[in-house]
């Protein structure tokens, strides 16, 4: 299959306080092939705002400010983005986070090759997830991060976990009902034809819908490298920040042990570092994206610096230490994970009695509400969904007066 269009593909991105990440993750996209970038922000600090809008006037990337509905940041965003003017006119798009890298293995490692490699009735790849941990690192750092985190989860046959989330590159049309975050919604008069493949050129194994890869995973062809937790204090910033789909869920340590996943070394990606350093070097040639790069960084290292006095996020930081020491990270799916009282046992020994609390119940329901939708967004058909929460909606109204979306 070849590309009928000049440009490349376009890339679409939510982002928030993510400053010291956007040059390599812009200039890695433009190596290996995608031209344009669609970026919506909400309530930056870090200077991701001004970042973004210095590299929109260079003509680099678009920026647009997200106006967030109830359903959040992440969905508002793609509301907005299905109908931009660079998105009308995009052949191919790819939606994707700044903590997200499309590693292809075919060809010359370039999106065109990617899509070149399938047949012409192809109509979306869905490219799976790969988790990498932190690599044993603590501190930020403000190098590029596929130099830094090479820890990889494992394959399936090496104790791996099955049932991966995916990205998807898919064809722009009008098959497409709405953009989701893994894949695209297709109507449901066309579900049936809408030819979806792994990058390997094999029918993807879930349905038209499906969010996750089941078992087969095409590694060989593509991946996505998911660099979701970074350092400690990188993970840190992002607790401070939230989630940009799940607003309400907390970032604790059980989500660093859902997401901190490794015991593979991959670094096929770095095969690309000196170009992508090249392209840095070029983007930092404007006295303005460079002094506003380095801003963020320090904006970061202070932020660290603050979290740290915090007894809350000073407590997760002893927690996810305890489970890096204990290799939590580096578990296969037939080891039970750590708990958080035994890693923390293990590195600092144990502790005094824990006294006996009485938590506010509505806090514990609006919690529990947070999780229960969650898991609902991944229900399907969508439809179900879509009933589940609006049956939520009048449990909460009863409870709160209110719903959370």
């Amino acid at each position: 299959m070849t590309s009928t269009t000049a440009r490349g593909p376009l890339v679409i991105s939510t982002m928030k306080n993510e400053a010291p990440y956007i040059l390599e993750w812009v200039a890695y996209h433009r190596v290996i092939g995608f031209t344009d970038f669609l970026i919506y922000t909400n309530d930056c600090e870090d200077g991701t705002t001004e970042l973004l809008d210095r590299l929109t006037e260079l003509g680099i990337v678009q920026h647009e400010r997200n106006k967030v509905l109830r359903r959040g940041p992440h969905k508002s965003a793609l509301k907005y983005a299905q109908s931009h003017p660079l998105t009308l006119s995009a052949e191919w798009i790819l939606i994707s986070d700044v903590d997200e890298f499309l590693d292809i293995r075919v060809g010359d490692g370039s999106v065109g090759a990617l899509i070149d490699s399938m047949s012409d009735d192809t109509d979306a790849i869905s490219i799976t997830w790969r988790l990498f941990s932190h690599d044993g690192q603590v501190a930020f750092v403000d190098r590029p991060v596929i130099a830094q985190f090479t820890d990889a989860e494992r394959d399936l046959e090496d104790g791996g976990f099955p049932d991966r989330f995916v990205k998807t590159l898919f064809r722009a049309s009008d098959r497409i009902e709405r953009f989701g975050l893994h894949r695209p919604i297709v109507t449901a008069d066309e579900v049936d034809d809408f030819v979806s493949r792994h990058p390997d050129g094999t029918i993807f194994d879930g349905d038209a819908r499906d969010a996750k890869a089941k078992t087969h995973f095409a590694y060989t062809a593509a991946q996505m490298n998911h660099y979701a937790v970074r350092s400690v204090d990188s993970y840190l910033v992002k607790r401070d920040r939230g989630r940009a789909n799940h607003t309400k869920q907390i970032l604790g340590a059980d989500y660093w042990q859902k997401m901190c996943r490794g015991g593979q070394r991959d670094t096929s990606i770095q095969r690309h570092l000196p170009a992508i350093e090249a392209e840095i070097t070029a983007l930092r040639a404007d006295d303005e994206v460079a002094r506003l790069h380095d801003a963020a960084v320090e904006w970061h290292r202070s932020k660290i610096e603050e979290l740290e006095q915090h007894p809350e996020f000073a407590a997760l930081k002893r927690e996810i230490l305890a489970l890096s020491e204990g290799g939590d990270h580096l578990r296969t799916r037939d080891t039970a994970p750590m708990t958080i009282r035994t890693a923390t046992v293990a590195a600092d020994g144990p502790a005094d009695p824990p006294q006996r609390t009485h938590p506010d119940p509505a806090k514990r329901l609006r919690r529990l509400a947070a999780e229960m939708r969650s898991l609902i967004d991944h229900v399907q058909p969508s439809e179900a969904a879509q009933a589940a929460h609006a049956n939520l909606d009048v449990i909460e109204r009863g409870l709160f007066g209110k719903t959370s979306r």
